[in-house]
């Protein structure tokens, strides 16, 4: 090799790049970068008022509107059940409405299955339709200005990937140790990304910083 740093041929060689200026995405969301990720706290404050709103939309679409025509007094029963239990007992045998032990009737049993049937999809759409459909953005994300970009296109996520994270994220609000599994995730990526997010490649940007000049 010559002198200044030149290869034969007349080339410059390079001095090695650091991990951070070799991994695009690092670069991309960072705090200081043109698409901050979200704070994890406006996330969970989104992921709470969505979860509110879907849990008091879908009960009234369930038991006022579903299940009195799959199953009829189910919830006249259901009613009369609560008032005779005290609310540890009652939510105990709701739990385990599909267990031998529960002293529920047949009826109210398939009511229960139905309806969390169909609490599951409700929430899957959701999720789906807002991910992949309105931008990347939940109502409780549009109100806290973040919403969930696509780290391959850097755009809002394709309808596939927002069905598949839809369906993740419902299944994580459903089972909690799986939720509390998908956080360990934020602990190995400085993107603050989460389990699902790794897995469907994307990440939540904070929309008031977006297209922030770096940092000097």
């Amino acid at each position: 090799m010559s002198k200044d740093g030149e290869e034969p041929g007349g080339n410059i060689s390079e001095e090695p790049s650091s991990p951070q200026q070799t991994n695009l995405l690092d670069s991309i969301f960072r705090e200081d970068g043109p698409m901050p990720p979200a704070k994890i706290r406006l996330r969970f404050f989104a992921g709470a008022l969505d979860i509110f709103l879907l849990t008091a939309v879908s009960l009234f679409i369930i038991w006022k509107i579903a299940i009195p025509r799959s199953h009829p007094g189910a919830f006249e029963e259901l009613v009369e059940l609560s008032q005779e239990m005290d609310l540890s007992e009652f939510i105990e045998q709701w739990v385990l409405a599909n267990s031998p032990e529960t002293n529920l009737s047949e009826n109210l049993q398939q009511a229960a299955t139905y309806a969390f049937e169909l609490q599951l999809i409700i929430f899957w759409l959701y999720f789906a339709f807002g991910e992949a459909f309105f931008s990347g953005g939940t109502l409780g994300k549009r109100l806290l200005r973040i919403r969930t970009v696509s780290t391959v296109t850097l755009d809002k996520p394709p309808v596939f990937i927002g069905i598949v994270r839809g369906g993740t994220k419902t299944f994580l609000i459903f089972f909690p140790l799986a939720a509390l599994l998908n956080l360990f995730a934020l602990f190995f990526n400085k993107r603050k990304q989460m389990g699902h997010d790794l897995l469907s490649k994307t990440a939540v940007i904070d929309e008031k910083f977006v297209n922030l000049a770096p940092k000097s």
